[in-house]
């Protein structure tokens, strides 16, 4: 066959986009006054930052107390995991320059989240219509292995909730059930994009494990064959991984690594364990000023980054100018993902 009939006939090459959710803390607290700063990066470039930038609020009691809980960036469509982290890096870095008061805090959640206060880590995964069932399964029966990785919810409402509290505990997430578009599980098929998202991975501040799990993602998407996954299989290891077991997880990671060269060292050592050792030791201000400086420039370190309460002519002007021209925008995109 020539090689350039056999171009147009191999399958189509996956594409990947990224969401990335990070709390903005000032003294410890989220505040409207982040809207403002939100407002700087979408003027920058509102053809692109229309839809890569998304804000999120409390709900319920707490809201009464805190209204802001966490702000989001998102990256093109990218081709490959090298371009989608070189991308990631890109947008936390634009996210750094508007926001030189306020610590950026990539974690799943934090000491008082409530099930509606926490943030994630969603990767898109594009594929043509006749390989999206089988690369969807593949991507599940190693999910929860990405999952243990990018762990790093070790606080939760009044105290420890464990490495995935977010995890156990978040409204947006769930089970695998029958219907593959329905929203608030752990991987989807979106309705609005047509790609599969993973909806379950926490936050990953440290790049160097940022830029392992993304390698994963795409070495999966690309494996040939249909791996033996099922839903009630995944359920299972996700029952098992929350309830603390994980034999069979550390199994299913031995074949990842085995598969595509994931090292389990991510799984022994992850995210939460770090913060919360740091925070035994030094206590949590201390973790936060630590984790803001991971997020701004891929080290472990603090930068002193200012963090005072923000004036509160910010959070109504913030409103006015991030959130009221983009109400259009966000009410279709509800309507979208939520039709039937």
């Amino acid at each position: 066959m020539p090689a350039a009939l056999s171009a147009l006939i191999a399958p189509a090459a996956p594409t990947y986009g990224l969401e990335e959710e990070v709390f903005v803390l000032y003294g410890g607290r989220t505040s409207l006054g982040s809207l403002w700063d939100m407002g700087g990066l979408l003027w920058q470039d509102p053809g692109r930052n229309w839809a890569a930038t998304a804000t999120n609020f409390r709900r319920g009691e707490a809201a009464r107390r805190e209204v802001m809980s966490s702000v989001e960036v998102s990256t093109r469509v990218e081709f490959s995991a090298a371009t989608l982290f070189a991308a990631t890096l890109s947008r936390r870095r634009e996210l750094a320059r508007v926001f030189s008061s306020g610590q950026l805090i990539a974690l799943g959640a934090l000491p008082g989240s409530d099930r509606y206060h926490t943030a994630g880590l969603h990767i898109h995964v594009g594929v043509p219509d006749a390989e999206r069932q089988r690369v969807y399964g593949n991507l599940a029966y190693f999910l929860p292995v990405l999952t243990l990785a990018s762990a790093s919810s070790p606080y939760f409402g009044e105290g420890e909730g464990g490495p995935l509290s977010r995890i156990k505990s978040s409204f947006a997430l769930g089970e695998l059930g029958s219907d593959p578009y329905e929203r608030f599980q752990d991987l989807i098929i979106t309705r609005r994009l047509g790609t599969l998202e993973l909806r379950v991975l926490d936050p990953v501040p440290d790049p160097e494990r940022l830029w392992a799990i993304v390698q994963a993602v795409e070495k999966i998407a690309k494996l040939p064959g249909t791996l033996p996954f099922s839903r009630q299989s995944y359920n299972q290891l996700r029952a098992q991984m929350l309830g603390g077991s994980s034999d069979a997880l550390f199994e299913r990671a031995d074949e990842l690594a085995e598969r595509v060269g994931f090292s389990t060292d991510w799984l022994h050592f992850t995210e939460a364990d770090r913060v919360r050792g740091h925070t035994e030791v030094h206590g949590w201000a201390s973790t936060c000023a630590h984790l803001d400086g991971l997020y701004r420039s891929g080290i472990w370190q603090d930068l002193g980054t200012p963090h005072p309460l923000p004036a509160a002519w910010r959070g109504y002007a913030g409103f006015a100018r991030y959130y009221l021209p983009k109400l259009p925008y966000i009410a279709r995109k509800a309507y979208v993902e939520n039709k039937k």
